[in-house]
């Protein structure tokens, strides 16, 4: 700084030398000094400035105020819930089933480049799981490519390919397709999510389930009432729990075969069992998305037409279980018939595994309580106006509520009401 306004040896420049050289020199000297200072007080408000944000973004990785969050008490290391225990991804699984279709594999897509950053650690927060298990439940698409497209992780990837018990594709049965995940995780900490679940590292960080001294455990599960829009509704499905809670209750209820309610009587249950269910906190301080759903276009079922298949899903298996409570009861059976990769191509990524199995026979609940009664539930949950109101709390028409409206202008609801009524509990 100094040789811009001295010569050599220490004389004013010529452009200063002629007028007003002491006064210009004195000058200088003052503005040099102040621009040195200036610099400096630049430079610790930088690294200050730095430093403080630095902070700030540690402390929105483990703060959140979203439902199911911690608030400032993650600051200290505590959490209002008693749930002091650290969630490690050491401990967790990701576990998916997908009977994908065509329309769906750029959703697919996006999800599963997801989950392998999400296998990463990162600037906002530790990998979300160890390892992941992948379904194929009959998919249309070739999912298989797909894991090989994406999947570049060294994180372990078990792929299974079910079938039935004479090698045919199946319908899609959300309870057993998970069912049969969740008996291949070998950690103890399960994470559901579909094949349309956005995953972002911190996620655990966020969502621990247990407390040190083991007086407290919780399942998270993504509660529709907690959505911010009508995408992130459709992430209800996803739950995170130790497998032992999962397994009390003997993981999803099998007999529910058909769309609806599946989700709900899972955790019914849990919480029946004693797990405290909480919200999957679903943002962190700094407004980042930890866990969302992927959209896509959906299937051609209207929304009143989903009312009343879980109308005659609540229904049915809320009979049925008063009579044959699923806990008790053996799920469906699967053996392993090949390991070898289809075409015979070894993939490159040697932490992605490959099995075939088969088998997955289970009556459904309708098939548990005959035609008859059957079809006396799908007219009794005919008119999705009212089919919404009905069969809840573990009720059936036996002792839940009866809009007495229907009855009185739909005489086949009112006949089918009394036929049900008849039937031994």
């Amino acid at each position: 700084r100094r040789s811009l306004t001295r010569g050599s040896c220490g004389m004013p420049p010529k452009h200063v030398a002629d007028e007003g050289a002491p006064l210009l020199r004195a000058r200088d000297v003052a503005s040099s000094g102040s621009s040195g200072f200036s610099v400096r007080s630049i430079l610790l408000g930088a690294v200050c400035a730095c430093a403080c944000v630095f902070g700030v973004m540690q402390a929105a990785r483990v703060v959140s105020f979203s439902p199911g969050g911690a608030g400032f008490h993650a600051l200290l290391g505590q959490n209002p819930y008693g749930l002091d225990k650290e969630l490690v991804p050491e401990r967790v699984t990701l576990v998916a089933a997908c009977a994908l279709v065509e329309e769906r594999v750029p959703a697919f897509q996006t999800a599963i480049q997801s989950w392998a950053a999400a296998a990463k650690d990162g600037p906002m927060g530790k990998r979300a799981f160890d390892r992941v298990v992948i379904v194929d439940w009959s998919s249309e698409a070739n999912l298989w490519q797909q894991v090989l497209n994406f999947w570049n992780v060294d994180t372990p990837l078990d792929f299974f390919r079910v079938q039935d018990s004479n090698g045919a594709d199946m319908d899609w049965v959300l309870s057993k397709a998970y069912n049969f995940g969740f008996d291949k995780v070998t950690t103890d900490v399960i994470l559901k999510v579909d094949c349309d679940t956005f995953i972002a590292p911190g996620l655990l960080e966020l969502n621990p389930i247990e407390a040190r001294d083991g007086s407290k455990h919780v399942f998270r599960y993504g509660d529709y009432r907690a959505a911010q829009d009508d995408n992130e509704i459709h992430i209800n499905g996803c739950v995170m729990a130790t497998k032992n809670t999962m397994k009390n209750v003997n993981y999803y209820d099998e007999r529910l075969q058909q769309y609806g309610w599946d989700d709900t009587n899972f955790y019914d249950r849990l919480y029946a069992s004693g797990a405290m269910p909480m919200n999957i906190t679903r943002r962190n301080g700094a407004g980042k998305t930890m866990i969302t759903h992927v959209w896509h276009p959906h299937s051609d079922a209207t929304q009143d037409e989903r009312v009343i298949s879980s109308c005659q899903n609540r229904c049915a298996i809320n009979h049925v279980e008063r009579q044959h409570a699923w806990a008790t009861l053996p799920r469906a059976e699967y053996w392993k018939t090949s390991d070898k990769f289809p075409g015979g191509y070894t993939p490159e990524n040697a932490f992605i595994k490959f099995e075939t199995h088969r088998g997955g026979d289970l009556p459904s609940v309708e098939e548990v309580l005959g035609k008859e009664v059957s079809d006396l539930i799908v007219t009794f949950c005919r008119n999705a106006e009212f089919a919404a109101t009905k069969c809840h709390n573990g009720c059936d028409w036996g002792n839940g509520y009866i809009p007495e409206e229907e009855l009185a202008w739909d005489a086949e609801v009112k006949r089918a009401t009394q036929q049900l009524k008849a039937i031994a509990p």
